[in-house]
Order: C-alpha cells, then sequence, then structure tokens
C-alpha cells in the first residue's frame, strides 16, 4: 500500500478543484425562511433602528451587536437579529 502513496499524491496534485458556476453560490443569495422562527413579520425592518420593533420580537429571539459573543447552538426556532454599531438592523435570521 505504502508504494502507491507517491502515485495517490501526484493524482491528487493534478485534481481539478475549480467549482462550477451552478454551485459557486453564496448564502446571500438564497432567501431566508423565517417562517421557523417566527420573523416574517419583521423581514422589511431591515434598515430600521432595532428599537422600533425589539419589543414585539418573539419569545426565543436575540440581538446581537458587532462585538457581541453568541452561543453556537442552532436552534431553528430562535430569531437572531443582526444589528450594527448603531442598533441599525442589517439581516435577519433563524438559528
Amino acid at each position: 500500500m505504502h508504494r502507491f502513496l507517491p502515485i495517490f499524491i501526484f493524482l491528487a496534485a493534478c485534481a481539478d478543484t475549480s467549482v462550477p458556476q451552478d454551485v459557486a453560490t453564496t448564502s446571500e443569495d438564497a432567501p431566508v425562511d423565517l417562517a421557523f422562527c417566527k420573523g416574517e413579520p419583521f423581514a422589511e425592518t431591515v434598515g430600521q433602528p432595532v428599537s422600533t420593533i425589539q419589543a414585539d420580537l418573539p419569545e426565543r429571539s436575540r440581538v446581537l451587536g458587532p462585538d457581541d459573543i453568541a452561543t453556537q447552538d442552532y436552534r431553528i426556532d430562535r430569531l437572531n437579529v443582526y444589528v450594527d454599531g448603531a442598533g441599525v438592523i442589517q439581516r435577519l435570521t433563524c438559528g
């Protein structure tokens, strides 16, 4: 088995590593489905101050600033509201 190792290394180095155009999409291109975390009513609030909707946010939601620390557990029923330093909503996600 060890005598074939140089051949495998050579074949791996010659492999095509380019990503096809139809696969090379980012998560920003995909629409966010906020139905799981009850965030649909807030979808149009991006660009507005978070203070305008903070009292109406679902029970399991969190507002995250640019330097805030957050747990990495994934909860599909939690609404994440990302704000900039001025408190303006930048994006909404579930998780």
